[in-house]
């Protein structure tokens, strides 16, 4: 597959799924994970939110290098995305723009959304795996990130 089909291929797929498992280091350095809500822009930068009182965020302020994974809720064919890239609390003024943009993409409940600690995080994407066994074969296979 060409890298502009695969990016294709891989914006509709995120597009169609809001959730992910995000994957963090705690203090310790040992990997931490937490089930998120989140929707990306045509760059494929992924955006979600988050409290400042929760570990999460400090987390990501110590060491801003997440990954994430967006895997398809059928057993079979497998469709997952791996992403990995560098988080950035968004500054107040584009935290508004993001979170109706967020809003507009992801209807969902968020829980919280409207506490008075509530920021918001864009991950620019360094690395990104698309696994897909639709075929009956597993194919694996990296998008190039310019």
């Amino acid at each position: 597959m060409e890298q502009a089909e695969l990016r294709i291929v891989v914006k509709d797929f995120l597009n169609n799924h809001r959730k992910a498992v995000f994957a963090t280091l705690d203090e310790q350095g040992l990997p931490t994970t937490s089930l998120m809500l989140y929707v990306i822009d045509d760059s494929l930068n992924v955006f979600f939110g988050t409290r400042r009182s929760f570990s999460k965020y400090a987390h990501i302020k110590a060491n801003p290098t997440m990954s994430l994974s967006v895997i398809d809720g059928t057993v079979d064919p497998l469709k997952v995305v791996d992403m990995r890239g560098v988080a950035e609390e968004l500054s107040p003024e584009n935290q508004a723009n993001v979170y109706a943009f967020f809003k507009e993409k992801n209807p969902a409940k968020y829980y919280v959304e409207g506490a008075e600690d509530f920021v918001m995080f864009k991950i620019t994407p360094q690395f990104v795996r698309w696994l897909d066994a639709e075929s009956g074969t597993l194919s694996v296979v990296d998008l190039g990130m310019a």
